[in-house]
């Protein structure tokens, strides 16, 4: 059945990029907004990194926070990263970190969070343990990324001096993971960010669909998601054709220690200020 299906997306997939593609270069005036946005409202993706060293239970902290914001005609797509450090009021727990919130209520109340801070309503959400993004990466072949500046860190595994390494899954994960660097979680999110963009710009391409079920039986076993055959079709059209020009955003955040634990302070109000310049928000 699994082997059905992933044939089935593959195929459903290639007719979709295929008249995009035609309607992508037939209709002028989009170079500057989201070549999905042409055909669609803005659609919002939150992607969530689980700390789950368990296999696919899929209940650790996220690690993780990233909506992809998919954007109406005429803007650009976005890619916002929320700092898992982030200082929230969790209903029934006080206050916590942001990565907190899918450990107590699930994808629902991490939704929630992400709306209340940022006003962005998700319309879909994927959770993804460690061990999928490692085989995803693998299954692509691996990434090539520059580091800039030492990296070792015992903690998240990362043993890099500055050079360009071409990353296998458990290296990228690591990489990715580490806050061993002087600007700790905000560091981290710009090198997910780069990360991503890196493995879409290097390894996503027509080449590619001949890996997608693998990718796809990956995304069965280790995620849970309700995206749906067309958010995974315009998904792929996204990686395909719009990434390239997206907005890669952070929410602003400044340092605090409260009762001897360190935060992330981001104000709702501003922040929404902040991505309005870049999109349309609650």
């Amino acid at each position: 059945m699994n082997r059905i299906r992933s044939c089935f997306i593959t195929i459903v997939i290639i007719i979709f990029l295929s008249s995009l593609v035609f309607l992508c270069v037939a209709l002028p005036g989009n170079q500057n907004g989201s070549a999905l946005g042409i055909f669609s409202p803005a659609r919002n993706y939150l992607f969530l990194g689980v700390d789950d060293r368990d296999g696919a239970e899929f209940k650790g902290r996220t690690d993780t926070m990233l909506v992809l914001h998919v954007a109406g005609f005429g803007r650009k797509d976005s890619l916002i990263s929320i700092p898992r450090d982030i200082r929230v009021h969790l209903e029934g727990q006080g206050y916590q970190k942001i990565n907190a919130a899918y450990v107590f209520g699930g994808k629902e109340m991490a939704e929630n969070e992400v709306y209340d801070l940022t006003g962005i309503r998700v319309h879909r959400t994927m959770v993804i343990n460690f061990e999928g993004f490692k085989r995803i990466i693998d299954i692509l072949g691996g990434v090539t990324i520059e580091v800039t500046e030492p990296m070792h860190d015992p903690l998240s595994g990362a043993n890099f001096d500055p050079g360009v390494y071409h990353m296998d899954g458990e290296q990228a994960l690591a990489f990715s993971r580490s806050r061993a660097t002087a600007r700790a979680d905000l560091d981290r999110v710009e090198r997910q960010q780069e990360l991503l963009t890196e493995l879409i710009r290097q390894k996503v391409g027509l080449s590619a669909i001949t890996r997608l079920p693998r990718v796809l039986a990956v995304l069965e076993e280790e995620t849970l998601s309700n995206l749906t055959m067309l958010d995974y079709a315009s998904l792929g059209f996204f990686m395909l054709f719009s990434f390239r020009g997206m907005n890669r955003l952070t929410i602003p955040t400044e340092g605090a220690n409260i009762d001897g634990i360190s935060y992330l302070i981001a104000d709702p109000d501003q922040t929404r200020e902040y991505l309005s310049m870049y999109m349309e928000i609650d």
